[in-house]
């Protein structure tokens, strides 16, 4: 009876063990160290809206590129005066690595297509082929790009959200393992935010949003993060005075502290970190 009631006790420690194990490895956080995060858009500066994100997995260790799909070569603005062509995509170029160096985060890589092309039949093709050596080559665990609304329905942003979920959905793998959308939730919108400049005036106004339900990842950042990626944004001097990049934040700043993101593949659980 004294060696059963021992046997009992023992097996009793060890599902107790077991058990307090097991609860351990459900309740261990999410490790950013090694992971690796592709932000992958259009033009020079449509990674705005995610700068705080980024850099908060830079600080916590991930290793993030950022792919820039076109060379901003017709991006004229009134209060830059470069003209259209070779000199502004150099402009470009230049501002786009003043933001991976602000933001601690790999040099940018350069895919080097026209504006507005990419509905062109031999840019989708190619660029669908570049798109998978980039996964091939670099093993992103997580992709973020913009949703088909193409944040306020530019063209180029939705054919490469096209182009970037298509190839995903082929090569999704053990590594390969999510297809983030940015989005802004409807819910958040404010009609009397009131805004300085007539460029973000106009971005607000049309604004693609998403129901909040379905923007399952919610990323929060601290002031850090948020003071860092005001600080790259105004790398792109070209493209936005000053003014307009607060502008640009404060409308960011309707989500209080939050980056929302839908997962490709749809979820109702909530996520708050993009590496699970």
């Amino acid at each position: 009876m004294k060696k059963r009631l021992r046997s009992l006790c023992i097996l009793s420690i060890c599902f107790s063990c077991m058990g307090h194990t097991n609860a351990q490895q459900e309740n261990k956080p999410t490790t950013t160290n090694g992971k690796t995060l592709m932000a992958i858009f259009a033009h020079p500066d449509d990674e705005i809206v995610i700068s705080p994100l980024l850099s908060k997995y830079a600080k916590e260790g991930a290793n993030i590129y950022l792919v820039l799909v076109t060379d901003g070569s017709k991006g004229v603005t009134s209060h830059a005066a470069i003209p259209a062509g070779d000199v502004l995509a150099k402009v470009r170029a230049e501002e786009a690595l003043c933001v991976t160096k602000t933001l601690g985060i790999n040099a940018p890589i350069f895919l080097n297509y026209t504006d507005g092309d990419l509905a062109l039949n031999e840019n989708l093709y190619s660029l669908d082929e570049k798109i998978d050596s980039l996964f091939v080559k670099h093993q992103p665990n997580v992709v973020i790009t913009f949703g088909p609304d193409g944040e306020y329905g530019h063209s180029d942003h939705r054919m490469v959200s096209n182009i970037v979920t298509e190839v995903f959905q082929r090569e999704a793998s053990d590594t390969l393992e999510q297809l983030l959308y940015y989005g802004f939730p409807k819910e958040a919108e404010k009609k009397d935010l009131t805004l300085n400049t007539s460029l973000v005036q106009w971005l607000s106004e049309n604004l693609k949003t998403t129901q909040k339900r379905f923007l399952t990842y919610r990323i929060s950042f601290d002031k850090k993060d948020l003071k860092l990626g005001h600080k790259a944004s105004n790398c792109h001097k070209s493209q936005y005075t000053p003014e307009a990049i607060d502008d640009l934040f404060a409308m960011m700043g309707q989500t209080a502290g939050i980056i929302y993101l839908r997962p490709w593949n749809g979820s109702k659980i909530l996520k708050e970190t993009i590496f699970e």
